[in-house]
């Protein structure tokens, strides 16, 4: 009983000292005051600020997965973990002998058809010209055959010439009009064939043409090169490994451009409709505590998202440092971000430590010719350890920061 009623007594006298100690409000003291201290009310710009959390990130396409589009063994890997890269250089081989035999019979019969083309356009204009050559000397045979017919029948009626030879002439003059007409039709299907065959050939030529550039694609897949200029990050398959495409893309480096971060932060719902994008923005990270960052609002997502049971809106800042500054920061840093939703130029400042709250209104104590005195304001937007006063004191008077009484703020 004895321990029981001894911390029971305890408690009572640690109570009975805090009640003491902090009854008379933040700042005062019952019998020893503070040191008073005093400051001047100035005129300076004030911002209305929005505070977040979030989170640097890389941009769209600022982070790459660099994988693979064929199967195979991986013969050489280039890089390593912290390794800079530019856009083209190699990252990595894949094992590429059957691409290459590939490659190399698609070219062969590209050649084929190609030689294959070649003789056509070179020899059937030939035989196309021999034809043209027998038409004339078909022609001139037939105009001779006539020229003999024609006279014959000149001499027959004089009884010069048997009928027989003139019918014999005739009917030779029947067979050159025959052969003229077939030879001129040879003609126009040899032509047209060459054309056929012309167009025949070089469809199949393109047709290879395609094969053989896809084989060659299909070979370049093999040489995989950085498609970006960044940093590796990341190495997740071996040299040695055999990867196989058909089931998934493996990914054989993570490469990060670290000149191109973003904050990625969360708005709550009742402040996002004060952010607009443009706004500036500051924010620190706790890998560089002295040093303030510098950015603009670049993208509201219009899909809310819940936070810990919070709506909140998602919006991404676009830091607008000299790259100098922007590469001291690294993806998944916590960013302590500070949105300018509004700002004021030439505003009546104090400390906030010179505002307290008396009676549901805020006064000042202002140091006055017969001392200290109590004054009624009207404050304003508060922002960097400095409050607004839109009402009740004029650039110049001296307000009390430290050394507040009882007596001093007593209605």
């Amino acid at each position: 009983m004895s321990r029981k009623r001894s911390r029971n007594l305890i408690f009572f006298f640690f109570a009975f000292f805090l009640i003491t100690r902090v009854g008379f409000g933040f700042g005062l003291t019952k019998d020893k005051p503070l040191p008073e201290k005093w400051a001047k009310v100035t005129r300076g710009d004030i911002r209305q600020t929005i505070i977040t959390t979030g989170v640097v990130t890389p941009e769209d396409g600022a982070e790459i997965k660099v994988g693979s589009r064929v199967s195979g063994k991986v013969e050489k890997l280039f890089v390593k973990v912290g390794d800079k890269v530019k856009r083209g250089d190699p990252i990595a081989v894949i094992e590429h002998a059957d691409l290459r035999v590939k490659v190399e019979e698609r070219e062969a019969a590209l050649e084929e058809k190609r030689a294959e083309l070649k003789a056509l356009l070179k020899q059937r204009p030939l035989e196309i010209s021999r034809q043209e050559e027998k038409i004339e000397e078909i022609k001139a045979q037939l105009a001779q055959a006539k020229k003999t017919y024609n006279r014959y029948k000149k001499l027959l009626p004089e009884k010069l010439i048997p009928v027989e030879d003139v019918d014999r002439q005739y009917k030779e003059v029947l067979v050159f009009k025959f052969r003229l007409a077939a030879a001129e039709k040879e003609l126009v299907y040899m032509k047209r064939k060459l054309e056929d065959d012309k167009i025949i050939l070089k469809a199949k030529i393109e047709q290879l043409e395609a094969q053989h550039k896809h084989a060659k694609i299909s070979l370049g897949y093999a040489f995989i090169k950085s498609p970006i200029d960044g940093t590796v990050a990341k190495i997740s398959t071996p040299e040695g490994e055999t990867v196989a495409a058909q089931l998934s893309s493996p990914t054989f480096v993570w490469i990060i451009d670290l000149e191109r971060l973003w904050v990625s932060t969360y708005v709550d719902e009742t402040d996002i409709g004060m952010v607009k994008k443009g706004q500036s923005v500051t924010f620190r990270v706790d890998a560089f505590p002295g040093t303030t960052f510098h950015g603009k609002v670049y993208e509201i997502y219009p899909k809310a998202e819940v936070r810990d049971n919070m709506v909140t809106y998602r919006v991404i800042v676009k830091i607008s440092d000299p790259p100098e500054k922007r590469r001291l920061l690294r993806p998944e840093m916590t960013a302590y971000t500070t949105i300018v939703v509004k700002e004021k130029k030439d505003a009546i400042l104090v400390p906030v430590q010179a505002v307290k709250i008396v009676g549901g209104k805020s006064v000042v104590v202002v140091k006055g010719e017969k001392g200290p005195e109590k004054r009624s304001v009207t404050t304003g937007w508060t922002d960097s350890g400095k409050t607004e006063i839109r009402k009740g004191l004029k650039p110049g008077e001296e307000v009390l920061i430290q050394g507040f009484t009882r007596k001093l703020l007593s209605p």
